[in-house]
């Protein structure tokens, strides 16, 4: 290791996985916090959708920050990931700079969501542009994907439904559902050939549930998150809260209250999965 300080950076749609993100910054990072002390570590926590400030989501550089959110430390990646595509960004979300800088996004836009893109540039990166030319990044070296299952879709109602699933009303249903497969095999496939490679490059993939409590509001969670969240990073919750009225979501009725994994706890998978991988880079 080149220095005692690891950064977890985590992604998925918002926000139907705001409760995961409560859950991990509550329950689960604590624990990684203190087991990294017993190695000397110090262990750092970015969530993506807050590594941008309103400012840049006003003038279209979101897709740069978190490219280069990620290309600061690529060392952890964590991604829940539920039924919801998430939305594309088009031309309107992306300034010429951006574009300049990640000559290849131009294949995508439009296309791919966000949450996508910030998968592939993790896992495959985009090629970079930059003062000295162009330069090919590595892959991310160690990378957590939490598959949420969709048994838990039963459970909810018409209108519950479109905000874990939906990306709006002119969706087409056969799209959404081809295009989150394709999503889910990208990572599959790079496992596949990181794990032939044998090389120092890993991906951890697990598949969860969660319990469906129809007295929790969803909108509580987010402003528990968003409080945890900035005392963690010392950012000011205000600001936070201003970035999140920009992504308009709405108050829903009912979330969830815990998650499992192969009979477990998932706060103890997610713990077992990331102390194997940090024990791997320390090794190095």
């Amino acid at each position: 290791m080149s220095n005692d300080t690891i950064r977890i950076m985590i992604i998925s749609t918002i926000p139907d996985m705001i409760a995961e993100h409560h859950y991990f910054i509550k329950h689960v990072f604590p624990d990684l916090k203190e087991i990294c002390k017993d190695y000397d570590v110090n262990l750092e926590y970015v969530d993506l959708i807050f590594s941008m400030s309103k400012v840049e989501l006003s003038q279209c550089r979101s897709i740069r920050k978190y490219f280069e959110s990620i290309d600061m430390n690529r060392t952890f990646f964590f991604c829940f990931r539920g039924q919801k595509l998430g939305c594309a960004p088009t031309y309107r979300d992306v300034d010429k700079l951006t574009l300049d800088k990640y000559p290849e996004l131009v294949d995508y836009i439009g296309d791919i969501s966000f949450t996508e893109l910030m998968i592939m540039h993790a896992l495959n990166p985009f090629e970079k542009h930059g003062e000295c030319g162009y330069e090919c990044l590595p892959p991310v070296k160690h990378s957590m994907f939490y598959f949420r299952d969709e048994k838990f879709l039963n459970n909810l109602t018409d209108s519950q439904k479109e905000l874990y699933i939906s990306n709006g009303d002119d969706e087409d249903v056969f799209v959404r559902d081809l295009k989150l497969a394709m999503a889910k095999d990208f990572v599959f496939s790079n496992k596949l050939e990181f794990d032939q490679k044998e090389d120092n490059t890993h991906i951890n993939i697990r598949k969860y549930e969660g319990i469906w409590d129809e007295s929790l509001n969803l909108k509580d969670f987010l402003c528990q998150y968003v409080h945890e969240y900035a005392e963690l990073n010392d950012v000011s919750y205000d600001d936070l809260m201003d970035l999140v009225s920009e992504l308009n979501l709405y108050d829903p009725q009912g979330s969830f209250a815990d998650f499992k994994c192969e009979n477990k706890d998932l706060k103890d998978i997610i713990i077992e999965d990331f102390v194997n991988e940090l024990k791997l880079e320390l090794s190095k």
